[in-house]
């Protein structure tokens, strides 16, 4: 009787550690050298963001900078009265050509 008792307590125990044991197993048969397929974050940024507000310059006098999620900034300039919004590359430091265009033109408030 005592073997039975046995065997069934091991063989509970070792249904309850088989997720545990075969979510290691898994993680450690990883390649380390391989970027992991969810993590899809982009880069950290290169560019500090005063960085960023001075390549944007050029556009107008830079209001507000924000990063964004892609890894870029979002610096706000105002020029004529007018706050655009110019998408600069967060790992060059170059304002994007894309982005950056002129249908996001806002009048300022007086």
């Amino acid at each position: 009787m005592f073997r039975k008792t046995a065997s069934l307590i091991v063989a509970v125990a070792t249904l309850a550690f088989a997720p545990v044991l075969t979510t290691a197993a898994v993680a450690q048969a990883r390649d380390p050298r391989q970027p992991a397929s969810d993590d899809r974050r982009p880069p950290p940024p290169r560019v500090s963001p005063d960085e960023a507000r001075r390549s944007a310059a050029p556009y107008g006098r830079p209001i507000d900078t924000q990063p964004r999620r892609d890894g870029n900034y979002s610096v706000l300039v105002e020029r004529d009265g007018r706050v655009r919004d110019v998408v600069v590359d967060g790992q060059t430091g170059r304002p994007r050509q894309g982005d950056s265009g002129g249908d996001d033109q806002r009048r300022r408030p007086n």
